[in-house]
């Protein structure tokens, strides 16, 4: 199984006219379910006087829990298209909310349908996307002689200065976020100097 996973680069507000209709698209990064509908429920707070707050949300790096609102609009022509924009976009830990503001000129099931999407869609394109990785946090305890080592291992995982810290005592102690797809070769390593006492001790945090 792959650690990448893509999530927006920015959060942004954009707004599109259909037909007199006024749409405001809200992008949202979210870290899981509870923060993505907080983001829904402040943005539609915020947007209380509109005629619909339609939603959708994909969070998750590994496995995406997804879900979706057409707040009032008829079944399917507002959440889903805005769930498939983030879907087409390959997006997780994403919440789109799509604020409309009728403008007099009824759109219809087929125009609703493509209002929604064309403005999610609208909106994930000025976000941008970044690639992530899932990571596996660590903390090594080792005498000072071995830090080098592992530096050099560390940085064949792809882990480099930003996603490790260290602590110098009696020994050092070293915290890093390694990728998941190099955990198992790290644990290896690190099973195999901590048996021939080359490292203090090792433990997985997260």
């Amino acid at each position: 199984m792959s650690d990448l996973y893509n999530e927006p680069a920015r959060e942004t507000v954009t707004e599109t006219k259909v037909q007199k209709s006024l749409f405001i698209t809200h992008v949202c990064i979210c870290a899981d379910e509870a923060e993505a509908r907080e983001r829904i429920r402040s943005i539609s707070s915020e947007h209380r006087q509109a005629n619909h707050n339609c939603w959708a949300y994909r969070v998750g790096s590994l496995k995406g829990e997804e879900y979706f609102s057409d707040d009032g609009e008829p079944a399917g022509t507002a959440g889903k298209p805005i769930l498939g924009a983030i879907l087409r976009q390959e997006l997780t830990n994403t919440a789109v909310v799509v604020t409309r503001y009728f403008g007099g000129i009824k759109l219809g099931v087929r125009g609703l349908i493509d209002a929604y999407g064309t403005s999610a869609s609208a909106g994930l394109q000025a976000a941008g996307k970044v690639a992530r990785r899932v990571r596996t946090i660590y903390e090594i305890r080792m005498p000072y002689d071995m830090a080098k080592m592992l530096d050099r291992l560390l940085d064949s995982c792809d882990t480099g200065v930003d996603f490790r810290s260290s602590q110098y005592g009696t020994a050092v102690t070293v915290r890093c976020a390694v990728p998941l797809g190099c955990s198992g070769r790290f644990e290896a390593t690190l099973d195999e100097w901590k048996n021939s006492r080359r490292i203090l001790d090792w433990v997985k945090l997260a």
